[in-house]
């Protein structure tokens, strides 16, 4: 059949793709050559290099492209800040904590963190395992140089949010790589917020970020995620965050990807006592040929516990996003109640999206759903609008905004509500540019 590889052209391709991920494993190695490994970073190095890049046929990467990323010359610099970048939310009620390319940086960073107590963690100490473990997770546990300790003592109340600012700075030499590592251990009727925030000042500059964050969520605890990913149209971003709750706790978990050549996130979690109430939820907007890809994976391992999923995307001219998630309920986890969703909306002509909401169930009586559309602009709806006098351009932002709304109605501090929004809005103007 015209089109299809031969077997020999099929045995070519994954020898040149072969050669191609042991080069950049390569060159990878000689960065680790400078740092000095602990007992846990070593072991997930070894864990990296045995793992490998994904071949091309791999189902999980099939639609994500590494070629640009696994081509590059790597190097590992730590910039330096003369003035904190003006995409940091200063006006924002929070205890700040400032990592320049994945370092720590005190002189950014506030000293008064409230119940938040904060250390850089010793390299030999060992952070959890991986909740559900892949390749560039373990190029983050490998490669980051002050991983943090983030404690929250039992019946803590956090009166403001912690807010961990990521910078990368420039450096156009070769393509920069850094990575960030942060443990929470939230306590036992805690209860706190965080705010993860990834900028690029420089817009042209590239870089590769690798990012990971773990939290142990005590029982009856309430703790509250949200995740900004605004770097520049050059950025490689590859994050794993890992959440293992314990019973009784309420949690929400919400990402706004929302710039990025290519964006992959994962968020893995663990429901490990009953009674357990868990939102999660993201938002992605691709433009200008990127690709954004959400990953989920979720464990039902007790009864009685309930999830919510909603995963946005808005993907436009010729850019792709990709959404894979899956819930799996263990033997004995009854009255399970699971449900997640993936509502896309495609903006151009080559606009695509390729998802896959999976479900894996081995226990009785449980209500689990899962669900995903896939559409365009609602033509009614614009010559509805039109013909209120509303401009076309307008009229269509109006829908786009209306088709976010769940998730960004839900931002109810004013400052990060207004910065998403006009992130959002500065992305559609961008995509109409083109």
């Amino acid at each position: 059949m015209a089109g299809l590889l031969t077997n020999s052209e099929r045995a070519l391709k994954r020898r040149e793709v072969s050669e191609r991920n042991l080069a950049a494993m390569g060159r990878i190695e000689q960065l680790i050559a400078q740092h000095p490994l602990s007992g846990h970073a070593a072991q997930h190095w070894q864990q990296a290099q045995k793992t490998g890049f994904p071949a091309f046929h791999q189902e999980d990467w099939h639609y994500t492209s590494l070629t640009p990323l696994l081509e590059a010359d790597y190097q590992d610099k730590t910039g330096t800040l003369n003035v904190l970048p003006e995409a940091v939310l200063t006006s924002l009620n929070a205890y700040r904590i400032v990592l320049v390319d994945g370092v720590f940086a005190p002189q950014w960073s506030d000293t008064d963190t409230g119940v938040f107590e904060l250390s850089v963690a010793d390299r030999h100490n060992e952070f959890p395992a991986p909740v559900n473990g892949e390749i560039f997770l373990h190029l983050t546990e490998s490669l980051a140089q002050t991983p943090l300790m983030i404690r929250v003592k039992a019946g803590a109340q956090a009166e403001k949010s912690l807010y961990i600012v990521n910078i990368s700075t420039a450096h156009n030499d070769s393509l920069n790589m850094r990575h960030s590592r942060y443990h929470l251990d939230i306590g036992v009727n805690a209860a706190v917020s965080v705010i993860e925030h990834f900028i690029s000042p420089d817009e042209q500059s590239a870089h590769f970020t690798g990012a990971r964050m773990t939290a142990n969520v005590g029982e009856n605890s309430d703790f509250r995620h949200l995740k900004l990913g605004f770097e520049n149209p050059q950025a490689y971003h590859f994050a794993h965050n890992d959440l293992v709750i314990a019973a009784h706790a309420r949690v929400e978990s919400t990402s706004f990807l929302l710039g990025g050549k290519l964006t992959r996130h994962h968020t893995s979690t663990q429901l490990n006592g009953e009674g357990i109430v868990l939102a999660m939820n993201s938002l992605v907007l691709p433009k200008h040929g990127e690709i954004a890809d959400t990953r989920t994976y979720l464990e039902h391992n007790k009864g009685y516990c309930e999830s919510r999923q909603r995963h946005k995307t808005i993907v436009m001219d010729n850019s792709r996003a990709v959404f894979n998630g899956m819930i799996k309920v263990a033997p004995h986890a009854l009255k399970t109640d699971g449900q997640m969703t993936n509502n896309n909306l495609l903006l151009g002509r080559k606009a695509e999206i390729d998802t896959k909401p999976q479900l894996e169930i081995y226990a009785d009586d449980v209500k689990c759903s899962h669900g995903a559309t896939v559409g365009r602009i609602d033509e009614e709806q614009l010559f509805y609008l039109r013909t209120r006098g509303i401009a076309e351009k307008a009229a269509k932002q109006m829908i786009i905004l209306a088709f976010a709304a769940e998730l960004t109605d839900a931002i109810s501090d004013e400052v990060l509500n207004n910065v998403v929004m006009a992130r959002i809005r500065q992305s559609l103007d961008q995509g109409d540019k083109q």
